[in-house]
């Protein structure tokens, strides 16, 4: 912007003394001088659609083979799609935040489901463009962005704070299809484009419409659209379980987070071992809301095209996570399989610059931030921890990927139930088993003496290579002690401490190769220690008797 204020003033005075008959020789014009062509930054708008827990792989543009997402294909076939584009954690608020500060979790500050106000001090995009004046905006529909739990006194706070930062309106959606339902598409948007189609701006859409509760806060007309009639949820069937969580059509966290290699548990019971048909209800609903979704970005580039909006608009369309499907029995995105960390991303370019082209080589979400950047014409800032993906796009000689890709598992259960969750979750109505109630408030005890000698979230460390993915566990033995599995099953749930998968045989991640492969251990577990070692040199620092806020999750 104050580029293009001194060329504009430089021309101005030159145009004046021109116009008098003089110019810099000395001689009388007979032309004006010609102007620079204005930069990207200065008449381009920019769109980040973050699609919480999208599966890449439940897309037919990355090979799935079912009608889900007509309109993000088409948007697809004209963008650059990356086909292995990796988050940094495993959790929505933090790797979201690595993709709009470029850094990883620990030097951003978003490592704990517990913040401040001040948690993240770093430069975001939305705060860099809005330097280079654009106007900047948001619609969230994912609550982690916007709602905070407070411990001392209970209540729960809708409040403007880390991601609010920088963005002149920041508006959580309003709740949809009742009043539980806040996870919904975020097409209030679309109103805003309207009302400003005549301003260069910045636009984040944030969707959580595709977590958990799937297909919650879908319409029931499209709700049903893969369901088999003839099914009914396993839970429904369940007679010990009480009237209100039977009564769920949806595959919710409270029923999910019961699931332990494959069995249901209640009362510390397997009650019920889930079927092929039991999993692909859950993948049902899953893709319902994929469907759901497509069908908003199809309006959303409708609505681009007929405002003329679409060829002066960077659109980057990307999963800030996935989401286990039952692949390792298991649901969520607890960990970091492919699953939860392999996401879509698909940046289209005005004009359709690049577009149809598809990226095989690993890349980090950590260099989207660099790349709009960098195509924007703006500087990226020295702290970025991404590098900018436009040398790969254009082909140039020597550019590459992310040999390794970094992850941080910032340890949800295992530090957030010490803080929360389980008030939290008795408050809104969860309901445990007569048996379990009796052991909660030991094992409540349990984990605030554990964490409460901590400083710092404990967390595990990942590194994945296009054929790899080896996993650290940090603090093993404490995991084994307080984890929500030893609690919910009544059984110890001990944890490797090293992992090794296969990922081009065992893409699933079901075998721990690590035995049979020590010098691939080896090798990857160098980088990644090397990795370790520098975050926590340089990581934000984190005060647990700092007064914060919790998210509240799910």
């Amino acid at each position: 912007m104050f580029r293009s204020i001194l060329r504009s003033a430089v021309h101005t005075v030159l145009a004046a003394a021109c116009t008098a008959g003089f110019c810099s020789t000395g001689i009388a014009a007979s032309a004006p001088a010609p102007t620079a062509p204005a930069l990207r930054h200065e008449e381009m708008n920019v769109i980040v659609i973050s699609l919480q827990c999208l599966r890449q792989d439940h897309l037919g543009t990355y090979g799935y083979q079912r009608d889900t997402s007509r309109n993000i294909d088409a948007l697809a076939s004209r963008s650059v799609l990356f086909e292995n584009a990796i988050a940094q954690a495993n959790f929505t608020p933090v790797a979201q935040m690595s993709i709009f500060t470029s850094q990883y979790a620990r030097m951003h500050g978003m490592v704990s489901f517990e913040i401040s106000k001040d948690t993240v001090t770093q430069r975001t995009l939305p705060e860099i463009l809005k330097y280079y004046g654009y106007a900047t905006a948001a619609f969230a529909s994912s609550p982690e962005f916007f709602v905070r739990f407070d411990t001392s006194s209970g209540a729960t706070i809708n409040t403007a704070d880390v991601y609010a930062r920088s963005f002149d309106a920041f508006e959580s959606t309003r709740r949809g299809l009742g009043p539980k339902h806040v996870r919904k598409i975020p097409d209030e948007s679309l109103e805003w484009i309207r009302e400003n189609k005549d301003r260069k701006f910045f636009l984040w859409i944030a969707s959580g419409l595709l977590h958990m509760p799937y297909a919650a806060a879908v319409p029931v007309e499209e709700q049903t659209r893969y369901d088999d009639r003839s099914y009914t949820p396993f839970w429904k069937r369940l007679t010990q379980l009480p009237a209100e969580v039977a009564a769920d059509e949806d595959p919710s966290y409270d029923v999910l987070s019961r699931v332990s290699r494959g069995d249901f548990y209640w009362g510390f019971q397997p009650v019920h071992h889930l079927s092929p048909a039991d999993v692909q209800y859950v993948i049902n609903r899953y893709d319902a809301g994929v469907h759901y979704t497509d069908q908003f970005i199809g309006e959303l580039m409708r609505l681009l095209d007929s405002l003329h909006l679409t060829e002066k608009t960077l659109i980057v369309l990307h999963s800030s996570h996935g989401d286990d499907l039952g692949e390792r029995s298991d649901f969520f995105h607890y960990d970091v399989s492919d699953g939860v960390v392999r996401d879509a991303l698909i940046i289209r370019f005005p004009l359709g610059e690049f577009g149809g082209k598809r990226i095989a080589p690993q890349v980090q979400s950590i260099d989207i931030m660099p790349t709009v950047l960098e195509y924007l014409q703006v500087p990226v800032p020295h702290e970025a921890q991404g590098k900018s993906l436009l040398p790969l796009i254009r082909g140039d000689k020597g550019a590459s990927g992310s040999e390794y890709a970094f992850i941080d598992r910032i340890p949800w259960w295992e530090y957030t139930l010490s803080k929360w969750y389980l008030e939290f979750q008795g408050n809104r109505g969860a309901h445990f088993a007569a048996s379990e109630q009796a052991r909660l408030k030991e094992y409540r005890d349990l984990l605030r003496q554990e964490f409460d000698r901590l400083d710092y979230p404990p967390g595990d460390i990942a590194v994945r290579t296009k054929e790899w993915k080896l996993v650290l566990r940090k603090n093993p033995s404490l995991l084994n002690r307080v984890s929500w599995w030893n609690f919910i099953t009544g059984t110890a749930h001990a944890v490797d401490e090293t992992a090794l998968y296969d990922l081009a045989k065992d893409p699933q991640e079901t075998m721990n190769v690590a035995a049979k492969h020590p010098e691939v251990v080896n090798r990857l577990k160098e980088k990644l220690l090397a990795w370790d070692r520098s975050m926590e040199s340089r990581k934000t620092v984190f005060r647990k008797f700092d007064k914060r806020l919790i998210i509240p999750y799910p």
